[in-house]
C-alpha cells in the first residue's frame, strides 16, 4: 500500500490545476492529492524551508565595515605637505564572546526543527480532513444505493399488498400503511442529497479543487484495518508524533536560549586597523581593539536571564500539558474505533445476515396470510436501519483513525507520514 502512495505522489507530481481528476479516486489517491495540492500544506512547508535557512545566519560573524576618511588642514589643499594631513582607509570586525554564535546557531536549529514538526502535524491533520471527508462522501453514496435498493423492494410489497387487498385477503391499511414507508424512504434520500452536497463541498476544498474541474467519484472505502490497542499507539504517540516533537524541540530551544542569555555577561569584541597615506610623508598604520562593558548588568542581563528561565519553565510545562492532552484525546480516539470495529462484526457477522431471513421469511409468510403487513414492514424496517449503520460505522472507523493518525504520527492508511526533507 505504500508503495501504491508513493507512486500516485510521483504521478501526482506534475498534476495541474485543471487536469482532471483520476476516475473514480480511491482513498490512497485522495490523500495523495490532498499532500500535493493543499494551501495549508504548501503553506507549512513553504514556512519550514525558510526557517530552515537560518541557522546559517545566526552562526555567521556579524559583516565587516570599512571606512575611509581624508583628513586635511586649513583651507588649502595640504595633502602630501602637512603631517596632519591624511587619506586613511580603515576596518573593523565584531566578534562575539566565545560560544555566543554557536549557541544562537543552534536556538535557530531548534526552531528550524520545531517547524518541520508543525508541518508535519498540518500534513497528517489535512490527510485526516481529506480521510474523514472522503468517508463521507462514501457513506452517502452507500446509504443511497442502499435505500433505492430498498425503495424498489418496497414496491414489490405495496404491489403484493394491493393484490391482496383487492382479493379481500388484506385491508386497505396495509396498502397505506406500505406507502408511508416508501414516502419515508424519499424524505431520507432527499435529506441524503443534502448531505452529498455537503461532503463533495469539503472533499473539494480540501483538495484545493478549482471551480471549473468536475466533482470527485469515489469508490467504496477500504476494508477496515484492525484497531491497535492503546498500549501499542501510546508508544507510537511518544516516539513519532509530531505534536510532542514541536513541544519538545521548544524545551531544547529554550534550554539553549537560556545558556545564551548567560553567556551575555561576557563581553563582545572589536578587531580595527587603518592605514595612512600621507603622499611623500610617511605612511602611518594602527590596530585596535574594542570590548563592550556589560556595565549595567544588573537591568539587562540579569533580568535576560530570569525571563530565559521562566520561559524553560513554561516550555516544560507545555510539553507536559500537550503529552497528557494527546494521551486523553489518543484515548478516547481509540475507544470509539474499538467500538465501530466491535459494531461493524456484529452488524456483518450476524445482525444483517439474520435480518435479511428474518424478512424473506416474514414476506413469504404475508403472501400465505399468516403474518399481517406490521411484522413484514418491522423486518424489512430492521433490515434496511442494520444495512445503513453497517456503512455509518465504516465511516465513523474511518475517522477515528484518522483522528488516531495525527496524534501518533500516521496517515490515515496506518503508514508513517514519510515527510520531504
Amino acid at each position: 500500500m505504500q508503495r501504491r502512495v508513493i507512486l500516485a505522489m510521483l504521478a501526482l507530481a506534475s498534476l495541474g490545476a485543471g487536469e482532471p481528476l483520476p476516475d473514480p479516486l480511491d482513498l490512497s489517491d485522495a490523500l495523495a492529492l490532498a499532500r500535493e495540492r493543499n494551501p495549508d500544506v504548501r503553506t507549512a512547508q513553504a514556512r519550514y524551508l525558510a526557517m530552515r535557512e537560518r541557522p546559517i545566519q545566526e552562526g555567521t560573524l556579524p559583516d565587516p565595515s570599512l571606512g575611509v576618511r581624508y583628513h586635511n588642514e586649513n583651507w588649502k589643499e595640504s595633502f602630501g605637505e602637512s603631517d596632519f594631513s591624511f587619506f586613511e582607509v580603515s576596518a573593523e570586525q565584531e566578534i562575539p564572546f566565545p560560544g555566543k554564535l554557536t549557541l544562537r546557531e543552534r536556538i535557530a536549529e531548534r526552531e528550524a526543527e520545531r517547524e518541520r514538526a508543525m508541518r508535519d502535524m498540518t500534513v497528517l491533520m489535512v490527510l485526516a480532513a481529506t480521510a474523514s471527508s472522503y468517508a463521507d462522501l462514501v457513506v452517502v453514496q452507500q446509504s443511497e444505493a442502499i435505500l433505492r435498493e430498498s425503495h424498489a423492494l418496497l414496491g414489490l410489497m405495496i404491489e403484493q399488498a394491493a393484490a391482496r387487498y383487492r382479493v379481500g385477503e388484506a385491508a386497505q391499511q396495509d396498502v397505506l400503511r406500505a406507502s408511508l414507508e416508501r414516502g419515508g424512504l424519499e424524505e431520507r434520500l432527499a435529506m441524503l442529497a443534502r448531505r452529498r452536497a455537503a461532503a463533495a463541498a469539503s472533499l473539494r476544498a480540501v483538495l484545493d479543487l478549482e471551480e471549473g474541474e468536475p466533482p470527485p467519484r469515489v469508490e467504496r472505502l477500504p476494508d477496515p484495518r484492525p484497531v491497535e490497542s492503546l498500549d501499542v499507539l501510546a508508544e507510537k504517540l511518544a516516539a513519532r508524533s509530531p505534536t510532542l516533537r514541536a513541544a519538545q524541540e521548544e524545551i531544547l530551544r529554550s534550554e539553549a536560549a537560556l545558556r545564551l542569555a548567560r553567556r551575555e555577561y561576557y563581553p563582545d569584541f572589536a578587531l580595527m586597523g587603518g592605514y595612512m597615506n600621507k603622499d611623500g610623508l610617511l605612511p602611518e598604520w594602527e590596530l585596535g581593539l574594542r570590548v563592550t562593558v556589560p556595565l549595567y548588568y544588573w537591568r539587562r542581563q540579569r533580568a535576560a536571564v530570569a525571563e530565559a528561565g521562566f520561559n524553560e519553565r513554561v516550555a516544560a510545562h507545555a510539553h507536559r500539558n500537550t503529552q497528557l492532552s494527546l494521551e486523553a484525546r489518543l484515548a478516547d480516539a481509540q475507544a470509539m474505533a474499538e467500538a465501530s470495529s466491535r459494531l461493524l462484526r456484529l452488524y456483518g457477522e450476524t445482525l444483517i445476515a439474520d435480518a435479511h431471513l428474518t424478512l424473506e421469511s416474514s414476506r413469504a409468510s404475508y403472501g400465505v396470510g399468516e403474518v399481517d403487513l406490521l411484522t413484514t414492514l418491522s423486518a424489512f424496517t430492521s433490515l434496511l436501519e442494520y444495512r445503513l449503520r453497517y456503512e455509518e460505522e465504516k465511516g465513523n472507523l474511518v475517522r477515528a483513525l484518522a483522528e488516531i493518525g495525527p496524534i501518533v504520527g500516521e496517515t490515515p492508511l496506518g503508514e508513517p507520514l514519510g515527510s520531504p526533507p
